[in-house]
């Protein structure tokens, strides 16, 4: 499994059309998609950006990646332009997407000694779980009350 990350910004006229399309898709649209080995496609906001993430389960991920890319820009929703690629001047008016790069990882295994059990309270900073499950996955930040998810 490989986890895929990326930066999109699209321009204010078009954001809600984008997002339907990214958040709705219709049925032929996910069959390509999951043919092409995206899982648990995500889509997050901070300000004008979005944040989207997926999982990929495939053999090839760059033959995989090209049809799916040839698809969605048929469709429309394949934003064309990378971040490296638009003048500093013009990011604010063009839609755009960069990856974002992997620091690092951590709890990626179960921490030695833990014992397995679903209803342990999680805590996130300044924020909480709500109803102290794991199986919830959004929290609340005490200094703005602003919904955040638990990856």
């Amino acid at each position: 499994m490989k986890r895929v990350a990326e930066i999109i910004h699209i321009v204010e006229g078009e954001r809600e059309a984008f997002l339907e399309g990214c958040l709705h898709p219709d049925n032929e649209t996910q069959k390509v998609l999951w043919t092409c080995g995206v899982r648990k496609q995500q889509y997050f906001s901070l300000g004008e950006l979005l944040f989207m993430t997926f999982e990929y389960k495939g053999e090839d991920f760059s033959e995989d990646m090209k049809k799916m890319a040839a698809y969605l820009d048929s469709k429309g929703l394949l934003v064309q332009k990378r971040r490296k690629d638009v003048p500093k001047e013009l990011r604010e008016t063009t839609n755009w997407w960069a990856p974002v790069k992997k620091l690092g990882a951590c709890l990626e295994t179960e921490p030695e000694g833990l014992r397995n059990t679903s209803t342990v309270d999680f805590f996130c900073y300044e924020g909480h779980m709500l109803s102290g499950s794991v199986h919830n996955d959004i929290a609340y930040d005490e200094d703005d009350w602003s919904e955040s998810m638990h990856m």
